[in-house]
């Protein structure tokens, strides 16, 4: 099996940025529009877990996601890939996942569906499988992925105010230069300045995510009975 979704979320998502080492005034505060979204992407990587939800569509394939992830090695939720979608949980290095008939006909084919759909699976995080899993639940390497590009790229204006599951937003309107995609990002207004949404639209995909939960527990539950997909994998055949 080999998954790999990330790239499709993460280059339809890009809106450029940086690590910074700062977490940056509120997004009230007087600042240019491309520094709100600096501070919002350094907050933002600093929270030690947050829920992610929505979907993106670039081309024929969507990607959506409802999890929440981490900086401390552990994430649960659910991934969908085109019509197909598993529930996955990381928990002690090891990826756990359930994916449906149409998860896995489409990642490995329909001998595959026979044997893994409905049952849960594991495979080690750092394995080309658990990976592609595992990216969605580690918080840090997702959000440094997503705004992985160059801000140069973007040009950023003030587009108001909005709310996101009733909460107050700055949002900061962006427009790509290099893939031509535009977009806006919804940056909390008080407290830390983190990004509650970012909706995007053009060439590069069409979509959004939103940002909640931030800095909460997340404890999901080892399955029992589950199929061990490295021991299949190096036992001898015939």
């Amino acid at each position: 099996m080999r998954v790999s979704p990330t790239r499709l979320v993460v280059g339809a998502l890009t809106v450029g940025g940086m690590s910074l080492g700062l977490l940056g005034s509120p997004a009230g505060a007087s600042t240019s529009p491309k520094q709100t979204v600096k501070n919002a992407i350094a907050a933002t990587e600093s929270a030690t877990s947050l829920k992610i939800f929505g979907s993106v569509t670039q081309g024929a394939q969507t990607i959506s996601l409802n999890v929440s992830a981490s900086t401390s090695g552990v994430g649960q939720g659910t991934v969908g890939i085109g019509t197909g979608v598993a529930a996955a949980r990381l928990v002690g290095g090891t990826i756990y996942f359930m994916g449906s008939t149409k998860f896995w006909t489409q990642q490995s084919g329909k001998s595959a569906a026979q044997l893994f759909a409905g049952k849960w699976v594991k495979t080690a995080a750092t394995t080309t499988n658990g990976k592609s899993l595992a990216q969605f639940l580690n918080s840090a390497n997702f959000m440094k992925q997503l705004f992985s590009s160059n801000l140069n790229n973007s040009k950023f204006t003030k587009a108001g105010t909005g709310k996101v599951a009733g909460k107050s937003a700055v949002v900061i309107s962006g427009v790509d230069s290099k893939n031509k995609t535009s977009g806006r990002i919804y940056v909390a207004k008080s407290g830390t300045p983190y990004i509650l949404k970012i909706a995007i639209d053009g060439k590069g995909g069409i979509g959004s995510l939103t940002f909640s939960n931030f800095n909460q527990p997340i404890t999901p539950a080892v399955p029992s009975g589950t199929i061990d997909l490295d021991t299949l994998s190096t036992q001898p055949s015939g």
